[in-house]
């Protein structure tokens, strides 16, 4: 048979994508991690036509344009599963004892200004651990073991929180006040003070009646230089009833532990007409 058409330029072949969150009030997105299904965006309206007794059918007018959507996490990971939940869960971290044998972490030469660094807070006797609290640095310094330039905090660099790293903290640098003439060239060395860990996590829930928040959403395929060319984002979206399933398989069950997720996307009437509910984006060649 002959190729009918040579038009292939947009065929995409199957390959994943990243979802983020970005809960109410937020400034920063929070990559939810590994699923196991297709993620889902799903755009629904509803249709309003009459067939008139003299005239024909009248124009054909939509509304209530909104996204179903859904996906199954497998990195179950309490914060995110609270900020999926539009603020019907309370997330509380308990507190373990103070640990102080966290090892020196490197940041190799090559570094960038204004990058986000994740701190790697590795204990002896705990494993990787996270924060609640900002972290205790005993001292930050510039090609630690050769010139060991001191570098000063909210000055040289500043420790922010991010949500995606496993310590839940990161650190970013400022070249312009460090004394080095090219200091990207040097590595960073950070000594870790006493730090305390969160032991366990608790999400709640329940109230008589409550008003939800919505949170933004987006999926995002990365291609093999490590760039966005294809998204998909709701500016509003809120979880669906029955859009949370916390289970518990069968020793006698494959796979893993799973959480499907449902959400429904509507409009942000803040945005301009026309923009109101997705964007989607897609990277020309």
């Amino acid at each position: 048979m002959p190729v009918q058409t040579t038009k292939t330029g947009y065929i995409e072949f199957p390959d994943g994508a990243r979802v983020s969150v970005k809960e109410s009030g937020a400034g920063t997105w929070t990559d939810i991690g590994a699923l196991n299904s297709a993620v889902n965006f799903t755009l629904n309206w509803t249709e309003n036509q009459i067939v008139t007794a003299n005239a024909g059918r009248t124009a054909l007018q939509v509304r209530d344009m909104l996204i179903d959507g859904s996906f199954t996490m497998i990195n179950l990971e309490p914060d995110a599963i609270e900020k999926l939940s539009g603020g019907l869960f309370t997330l509380t971290e308990t507190a373990a004892s103070a640990v102080s044998d966290i090892a020196d972490q490197t940041i190799a030469a090559g570094w960038g200004e204004n990058t986000l660094y994740d701190l790697e807070m590795v204990s002896t006797a705990e494993g990787s651990i996270k924060t609640t609290a900002q972290p205790t640095l005993t001292s930050v310094t510039l090609d630690p073991g050769d010139t060991d330039e001191a570098l000063t905090e909210d000055s040289d660099y500043f420790v922010v929180a991010n949500p995606n790293s496993a310590s839940g903290w990161s650190i970013q640098f400022i070249t312009a006040n460090i004394v080095a003439g090219t200091p990207t060239t040097l590595a960073i060395g950070i000594v870790y003070g006493s730090n305390t860990p969160v032991a366990s996590t608790t999400i709640t829930a329940g109230n008589s009646t409550k008003e939800l928040e919505a949170y933004a959403l987006k999926a995002e395929h990365y291609n093999a230089s490590d760039v966005v060319d294809r998204s998909f984002e709701i500016y509003s979206a809120n979880p669906q009833s029955g859009g949370f399933q916390f289970n518990f398989k069968g020793a006698n069950e494959d796979g893993l532990e799973e959480m499907p997720i449902t959400f429904r996307g509507d409009l942000d009437t803040d945005r301009a007409d026309g923009a109101q509910l997705f964007t989607y984006y897609v990277k020309e060649a």
